[in-house]
Parts: C-alpha cells; sequence; structure tokens
C-alpha cells in the first residue's frame, strides 16, 4: 500500500505509547508483539499479544485520541503505519478501503469481547485453554504452536499468577492434552482442547 511508512522496530523497542494522539493506523507486518499498560513499577502489565499480520491499532486515530494500550517488540518486527489523512482521501476514491476497516475494527472488537467474556466468566482452567485455542492454526487433529511470551506475560493476560499457569500446564500435561518444551506447545487433539475450554466453562457458571 503506497501510503504505509514502513519500518523496523528491533526487539524490546517500544511501538506504540500513550502519551500522544495516534496520528496513524498501526499494522504489524512480521514479528511478535505485547501489548498493555503500565505497573506502578513502570514495567509494561501485559494484556495481550499480537502476531504479524495484524493490527496493532485501528482505532486511536479515528478518534484523535492516544492509543489504549502502549506496543513493545517482543522480537524484531516490522510495522506499517498509515497516516489517517491519507486514509481518509483514499477512502474517498477507494470506497472498499472503507469495507475492510470496517472489518478490521469488526474483528477486533469481537477479539477484545471473547477475552473478556473469557476473563469474567470462566475458571483459570478454561482461560487457560480458550487463550491456547485462539493461537492454534487448526480446529481439529493435532496442533504445533510457538509461544512468544514470557509465562509472566501470559499470566497476566490470564489474570492469574505464574505459579498457578505452571500447574495448569502440569495438570494438562497429565492429562494428555498438550505437551511443551520449552516454548514449543503440542496438542494431540484439538478436539480436546475445546472440550476441556467448555466444559471447565460450564463448571465455572
Amino acid at each position: 500500500m503506497a501510503m504505509a511508512r514502513r519500518r523496523t522496530v528491533a526487539a524490546g523497542d517500544m511501538i506504540l505509547e500513550t502519551r500522544l494522539p495516534a496520528r496513524a493506523l498501526v499494522l504489524l507486518l512480521s514479528g511478535d508483539v505485547v501489548m498493555g499498560s503500565r505497573a506502578p513499577d513502570g514495567s509494561l502489565r501485559t494484556e495481550r499479544s499480537v502476531n504479524g499480520p495484524a493490527w496493532i491499532d485501528v482505532s486511536a486515530a479515528w478518534l484523535c485520541q492516544p492509543c489504549t494500550m502502549e506496543a513493545q517488540a517482543l522480537s524484531d518486527a516490522v510495522i506499517a503505519e498509515l497516516p489517517i489523512d491519507e486514509v481518509m482521501r483514499q477512502m474517498a476514491v477507494q470506497p472498499a478501503l472503507a469495507g475492510l476497516l470496517c472489518q478490521a475494527l469488526a474483528m477486533q472488537i469481537r477479539q477484545m469481547t471473547l477475552a473478556s467474556r473469557n476473563l469474567l466468566h470462566n475458571d483459570a482452567p478454561a482461560r487457560l485453554a480458550q487463550w491456547l485455542l485462539q493461537r492454534c492454526p487448526v480446529r481439529s487433529g493435532p496442533a504445533e504452536l510457538r509461544l512468544q511470551e514470557r509465562k509472566r506475560d501470559i499470566a497476566q493476560q490470564l489474570a492469574m499468577s505464574p505459579e498457578t499457569l505452571s500447574r495448569l500446564i502440569r495438570s494438562f500435561q497429565s492429562r494428555g492434552v498438550l505437551s511443551v518444551r520449552g516454548y514449543q506447545v503440542r496438542v494431540p487433539e484439538v478436539a480436546a482442547l475445546c472440550a476441556l475450554a467448555g466444559l471447565a466453562a460450564l463448571g465455572s457458571g
């Protein structure tokens, strides 16, 4: 896309901050990013993770407001920034662009709604199961996924302590739901993970 400004961000560097109004839509072309807010000690409290290609922020610039979350590169990342003024000019001559951006906004709203529901209504095993399901590339059969986040970051996203997360992973392994080697996770049968998430959700009321 000609209007996009492309740049590379080194692992550990900030991509979004919340101090100034956003002037561009931000797309992650490749790499891994964590997003969240600052804890009292100044560290980034992880609320969600993003794996490229995916939108990092597609809303703040429309409102001329600061981004609601900061974003930090977990790995070397490539991003594209689309200046909002140029986006609006292009929408006037390319109506299909408006439809694509509406789809992107709708997808983000859906993902955030599901994440909020998972935190509010599910117990800890169901939260972990659904979090893993969101990252599985398939919906049946075996699956493998690589986790880029630290255990502490994953636990923060799931509103649990790292110790609770470790216990749950051991429990899932003992039940044959998954196996873990380093950051590599293998799910022998995704349907079993789905069933665990559903049963846990029902059990939590």
